[in-house]
């Protein structure tokens, strides 16, 4: 599972992708250090960087599911109800540069920040729908595909989300045949470390939740 995740460095991964202009107003959006569920945060579609709700709503719901899907299983979102149009329809890009993960059978677990070596910002495989209430205006939400995990996130949790490298986006967003991409990014690109507890609660959104232990 993909619960919290990092984003401060937006405006780095927005120049990976030069055949999209982000919004000023998105550009300007604060550094986020514990982006929870049911957030709006930027995601990026083949047309458009925009804004929407962390938690899936389909569009043909008659009204949006009590648990809203935060997200979904790479092994099975092709044959899933739920997913599978998003899938062939409306991929997304999920930016970030860091993701939260808790270690332990049992309380209290040990949360750890998951990035790249280098600290570079990255995007994970999303999905992204609008649905249209009988009032009001349409919500657009996402969800994080997750993976198998590879050697590095093994040893704290079953499963990862699925990161998409940098030259492949456009295969992601646009490509036919995407489902390539739905697998394990390489440990060796990456690094773990435990952090406080305080990223136990997204009312701490704060830069001290990515400081590593000791």
């Amino acid at each position: 599972m993909c619960g919290r995740y990092t984003l401060t460095k937006l405006a780095d991964l927005l120049r990976l992708i030069p055949w999209l202009q982000a919004p000023a107003d998105i550009l300007e959006r604060e550094a986020r250090y514990n982006v929870a569920p049911s957030q709006v945060m930027p995601v990026v579609t083949a047309d458009a960087v925009r804004v929407a709700q962390w938690g899936f709503v389909p569009g043909w719901a008659k009204e949006p599911p009590k648990v809203r899907p935060i997200n979904a299983r790479a092994e099975t979102v092709a044959a899933s109800g739920m997913f599978r149009t998003a899938l062939a329809k409306r991929r997304c890009l999920v930016p970030a540069d860091g993701f939260y993960e808790w270690k332990g059978s049992k309380p209290p677990k040990q949360p750890y920040l998951i990035r790249m070596r280098d600290g570079s910002p990255f995007a994970f495989a999303g999905l992204w729908e609008r649905w249209k209430p009988t009032e009001g205006d349409p919500i657009e939400t996402y969800t994080i595909l997750t993976t198998a995990p590879n050697e590095l996130m093994a040893s704290i949790h079953n499963r990862m989300p699925v990161i998409i490298p940098v030259a492949r986006y456009r295969d992601w967003l646009e490509g036919d045949t995407a489902t390539e991409l739905l697998q394990s990014y390489p440990a060796g690109e990456m690094e773990a470390f435990p952090v406080s507890s305080r990223v136990n609660s997204p009312k701490n959104d704060v830069p001290e939740c990515r400081v590593p232990l000791g």
